[in-house]
């Protein structure tokens, strides 16, 4: 009897057991069951890797789960023509679950390694709640393998600025080098100006000629020297005392004395009158030397070519003759009478 009843309460427990299991594997594969749930539909261009009984989460809270996926799909079917919608996703969620009718449907990865899922985020309750059997237009999120590409692509100017930026810096160390290098410009201007240095101390050194230069200045323009003399002497040279000033003074009164003296006009008159006679007589002592020096001339001329001409009576004819009997005796120059000046004329 006790054998019976063990073997019935084990029988019971198994059954018990599996009924548990079941409701567990239907709670979980079918949660339609047990729970109230409502259908959507999304348009996808691309659903790889999506498989059928993966989650769907609104804002990250799980919701249900895809039901089937269709595709391709007809065009005729399609809500966008323009975009490429392929994929037809069948979803079961909770009939508690507000999903909006403008809402962000994705299919995106959960973490880096984790399964594809179908996400319903970013709502807005200005349009409602979703009725059943709404359809809405999702899209795929960009996953490792695109977002590679797409960092890579936009990383490419960088990439391509660096790399000239290097390129720059490349050509500027190999110049840098060239310059800093042995027999660079570096090098040359260091050695130009060691050079300058030397030349410089040896310039200002203590027995230097800047050093003469700057001691025989001082000794030049400081006290009691030459310039210091010199100064002094053209102070005593323009005093009020000075033979300068004196001979100013006697030259400014003898100034004086001669233009009040009268007879200088007279002076002047006779030195005019001098002068004249004097031109006249020069002008007519040239006429006379010319003379002299053509006869001279004419002389040495006959005596180194016609030596015998000194012996006997001469017949030479010279055409100066004849131009003087033709040319008349001059005119001879006026006297002129002197007249008193008219400070002395008599009364």
């Amino acid at each position: 009897m006790n054998v019976a009843r063990q073997e019935i309460r084990t029988a019971v427990f198994v059954i018990v057991s599996l009924a548990i299991l079941v409701c567990t594997l239907l709670y979980l594969g079918s949660p339609g069951v047990f729970v109230p749930m409502k259908t959507y539909w999304v348009f996808v261009d691309n659903a790889a890797g999506l498989q059928p009984g993966a989650d769907v989460q609104l804002a990250g809270r799980r919701i249900g789960q895809v039901r089937r996926l269709y595709s391709p799909m007809p065009e005729e079917t399609r809500p966008d023509k323009e975009k490429k919608l392929e994929t037809l996703i069948e979803v079961r969620v909770q009939r508690s679950a507000e999903i909006y009718r403008d809402v962000r449907v994705s299919v995106t990865q959960n973490g880096l390694l984790g399964e594809i899922l179908l996400d319903f985020a970013s709502g807005s309750e200005e349009q409602g709640i979703a009725p059943p059997q709404y359809t809405f237009i999702g899209e795929r999120a960009p996953g490792l393998n695109e977002a590679v590409p797409k960092v890579m692509n936009e990383l490419q100017p960088a990439i391509e600025a660096a790399t000239r930026t290097l390129n720059t810096l490349q050509k500027t160390a190999e110049s840098i080098d060239r310059m800093a290098g042995k027999d660079g410009e570096v090098d040359k201007t260091v050695s130009e100006f060691k050079k300058f240095g030397i030349q410089l101390n040896e310039l200002t050194g203590p027995d230097s000629s800047l050093r003469h230069s700057l001691a025989n200045l001082e000794k030049l323009t400081g006290d009691g020297g030459q310039l210091d003399e010199a100064l002094e002497n053209i102070n005593v040279l323009t005093d009020s005392d000075s033979a300068l000033a004196s001979t100013l003074k006697h030259t400014e009164q003898f100034t004086a004395k001669l233009s009040s003296n009268k007879d200088i006009y007279a002076t002047l008159h006779n030195l005019r009158l001098t002068s004249t006679r004097l031109n006249y007589t020069l002008a007519e002592l040239g006429g006379k030397f010319s003379t002299i020096g053509t006869n001279l001339e004419q002389a040495t001329d006959t005596v180194k070519h016609q030596p015998w001409r000194l012996i006997w009576p001469t017949t030479k004819k010279y055409p100066e003759d004849k131009l003087k009997a033709a040319t008349p005796a001059p005119t001879p120059v006026p006297v002129v009478k002197v007249s008193d000046p008219p400070s002395r004329k008599r009364r």
